[in-house]
């Protein structure tokens, strides 16, 4: 269910801008793909990493980069076009050059965002940026670069967010080299992801998406 409000032709287009994205994610049922990963965080220094991401249909995911655990994860999880699934009010604020920009609010208790503004694209209708305050994992930002794809997957994700040391597991932390004069409190970091050799629509086992299961993710 969506609700959505202003006047009736914001209303009419606010529905019209939901259909059409959620229209074009249901054209991708599985994907798989390579990504690199570099982080930057003031008060740690992170390699360059390279990983694997696997999606099916409608919800299943999963991450895999040895060694990779900064947070926050919701934003790695394709889970943007859940968002929209799920019930809620959906409000037209405007239009910058080149976006139109909706606030959703989650219309169910179990929903993990308290509300996300949503630019999308007024040319491609697809979401270019996105602002999300979770429920449990404080604010973030995402931007979204895209290619020649004939699917609305980004080739190029940044996320950013706020994050202390507490946030990287102790094990972790003694892997890496950390600014401990800059580690006190939050500080501002972001992750950007870059993805490449993508496999659309293919066969993947859903054992893949077992955390618990050991399994092979190199597998064609």
């Amino acid at each position: 269910m969506v609700i959505s409000s202003l006047s009736p032709k914001a209303q009419s287009l606010t529905d019209s801008l939901v259909e059409v994205l959620l229209h074009r994610a249901d054209q991708i049922q599985t994907f798989r793909a390579d990504v690199d990963i570099e982080v930057d965080v003031d008060f740690v220094r992170i390699p360059v990493k390279q990983g694997r991401v696997f999606y099916k249909a409608p919800d299943k995911f999963r991450f895999r980069a040895t060694g990779f655990v900064l947070m926050p994860r919701k934003g790695l999880d394709f889970s943007i076009h859940q968002k929209l699934r799920n019930d809620h009010a959906a409000i037209y604020v405007g239009q910058d050059e080149n976006n139109h920009i909706i606030k959703v609010v989650p219309l169910t208790e179990n929903a993990d965002f308290m509300i996300a503004t949503m630019w999308v694209d007024v040319r491609h209708v697809r979401i270019n940026k996105m602002e999300v305050t979770s429920r449990e994992e404080g604010s973030y930002k995402m931007y979204m670069t895209y290619g020649d794809l004939p699917y609305d997957l980004p080739i190029g994700t940044r996320l950013e967010f706020e994050i202390n040391q507490i946030d990287i597991p102790i094990k972790f932390i003694g892997t890496l080299k950390v600014d401990h004069d800059k580690a006190d409190g939050r500080s501002k970091g972001s992750v950007s992801l870059t993805y490449n050799n993508f496999r659309v629509n293919g066969e993947i086992p859903d054992i893949i998406f077992d955390e618990n299961v050991e399994v092979d993710l190199d597998m064609e």
